[in-house]
């Protein structure tokens, strides 16, 4: 996994970008995220410029470029934030949009000047600018005073905002989820109006992606649930709509920092693990992370009665990836404080996945098996289909205790292959 960028070398790198295009007569500014971000006195993992400069102008003011975008006037640049270190800065062209005609691009873009630029943007908190030279900020839209009231606005008029882009319609309620902020009522229903065509004009994998936005932070819980206020859950995640303050609940009690698969099982663990996965497929999720939360939904009907299960069984279980190697325990706790409180069944895994790591016999959780295939063999025994039920009856007399030797398990073995 890549490391992340120092947000020192960030602004570096993106102070230099505007120095050089400023040297070559361009108009050039801050914009966007990075703008709120440094308002609300936040790091920003990487800044944004946008210039009067038209895309190949930029590409020719810097030897390092890749033109991303050009219809859309957006070009990356890498630029040196310092000696030895180096940051891609996405530089963009002040424009404004031509219709948008399936409900997430626009048709054409013109180049303009950063007023209208900012008018055409989605929030008023996302329409800034700001002169990193001159330490100025420049709002056209309303974004200062927003941030201070801490409200989400569609800049002008709402309605003709999410209409050009649908997409900002789960956008809204991430950013106020993510900002602590509320959502502008005129916002909200613009929101309510549009979001049944949602799933018509964004692809499964982008509506995907913005609920992995949702989902991901310690804000999770307020995300669904301004989700659910502007109206999209409905039509892109009906499935978390069950029993919904439940989900949220589920949500709310996940540790801040659990992963986004956690999420996504406690959002839907009332719909089970088919309905989940049924959800996760139509919004083209990875193959990994559909077969992650379907198990981990599974496993949590057996945690439930984990106490009916013999010794054996208790550490298979245990032992199951989905169990093991995920904070599983952290899901299982955060869906029973959702559904009922009682969290007899996650006290009774918690204390007999410890006594089962603690072991120091060859029963103790992590043991590797006593007894494999070439040991039959060894023992005289011809591979066959008498080998699977030898080597499970070896297996479960080692977990429970009762062959603690590789002798002892390999009798208990060959008694069972009859051998």
């Amino acid at each position: 996994m890549a490391s992340r960028v120092d947000p020192a070398d960030v602004r570096a790198a993106a102070l230099q970008v505007v120095r050089r295009l400023r040297e070559r007569g361009h108009q050039a500014l801050w914009a966007g995220g990075s703008v709120r971000d440094r308002l609300l006195g936040r790091e920003a993992s990487d800044i944004d410029v946008a210039t009067s400069a038209t895309p190949e102008e930029v590409q020719g003011a810097f030897r390092r470029s890749i033109p991303v975008g050009v219809q859309f006037g957006v070009v990356r640049v890498r630029e040196r934030a310092r000696e030895g270190v180096s940051v891609e800065v996405e530089v963009a062209t002040f424009r404004v949009d031509a219709e948008y005609e399936d409900g997430r691009r626009p048709t054409a873009v013109r180049f303009t000047g950063p007023e209208e630029d900012a008018r055409r943007r989605d929030f008023t908190i996302n329409g800034l600018f700001y002169d990193p030279i001159g330490d100025e900020v420049l709002d056209f839209v309303g974004g200062r005073e927003d941030l201070v009231r801490g409200v989400v606005r569609a800049i002008g008029d709402a309605d003709a905002r999410f209409l050009e882009d649908r997409l900002r319609i789960l956008r809204a309620p991430r950013f106020a989820a993510a900002l602590g902020f509320r959502l502008d009522p005129a916002t909200v229903a613009a929101g309510r109006a549009h979001a049944p065509e949602v799933p018509a004009c964004v692809s499964p994998e982008r509506v995907h992606t913005e609920l992995q936005k949702v989902l991901a932070p310690p804000t999770r819980a307020r995300g669904l649930a301004l989700c659910e206020e502007v109206g999209v859950l409905a039509h892109v995640l009906p499935e978390a709509r069950v029993d919904l303050p439940r989900a949220l609940r589920a949500l709310a009690a996940l540790p801040g920092d659990a992963p986004v698969d956690a999420a996504w099982a406690a959002a839907l663990h009332l719909a089970g693990p088919a309905t989940a996965e049924a959800a996760l497929t139509r919004l083209r999720a990875s193959n990994a992370q559909r077969e992650r939360v379907r198990a981990a939904l599974e496993a949590l009907d057996v945690a439930r009665r984990l106490w009916d299960l013999c010794v054996a069984e208790q550490k298979r279980f245990l032992r199951r990836a989905e169990v093991s190697r995920w904070p599983f325990a952290d899901l299982l706790r955060a869906v029973l404080l959702a559904d009922d409180g009682d969290l007899e069944p996650h006290r009774y895994l918690v204390l007999r996945a410890r006594a089962f790591a603690a072991d120091p016999t060859a029963a103790r959780l992590d043991a590797p098996p006593l007894v494999r295939g070439a040991d039959l063999q060894a023992a005289g025994l011809k591979p066959g289909k008498h080998f699977g039920p030898a080597l499970a009856a070896a297996e479960e007399a080692q977990l429970e205790g009762r062959a603690l030797t590789r002798e002892a398990a390999l009798a208990v073995a060959l008694a069972a292959a009859g051998g």
